[in-house]
């Protein structure tokens, strides 16, 4: 490995400083003071969680594209565990019109 200087850098010591010089140098300084407050998605202008169609047949047409044999997403869970919940895809769909429509089932 060669620095910025063109000088050879051999120890892992050496090499981890240099790294650590480069990213740093990239990284981008946040300024916290001045976070922008970010927008509320579910009723963002009448759109976000209302768009979108949810029903029994759509959730289980997904789920039954799962490979079990996949690792999980970025959620964290498995394809597996996914496929054992195509008993309650109907109180899930539920759930979810409930959050779309504001309403509470009278069950």
């Amino acid at each position: 490995m060669v620095n910025d200087q063109n000088a050879v850098v051999d120890s892992a010591k050496e090499m981890s400083q240099e790294f650590n010089k480069f990213f740093s140098s990239v990284f981008t300084k946040e300024r916290t003071g001045e976070v922008p407050e970010a927008n509320w998605v579910y009723k963002e202008n009448g759109n976000g969680l209302n768009d979108i169609d949810i029903t029994e047949e759509k959730v289980s047409a997904k789920l039954d594209k799962l490979r079990d044999d996949k690792a999980a997403g970025a959620d964290d869970l498995l394809p597996r565990l996914l496929n054992c919940i195509k008993g309650i895809i109907s109180p899930i769909v539920m759930l979810f019109k409930v959050l779309r429509e504001e309403t509470v089932p009278s069950d």
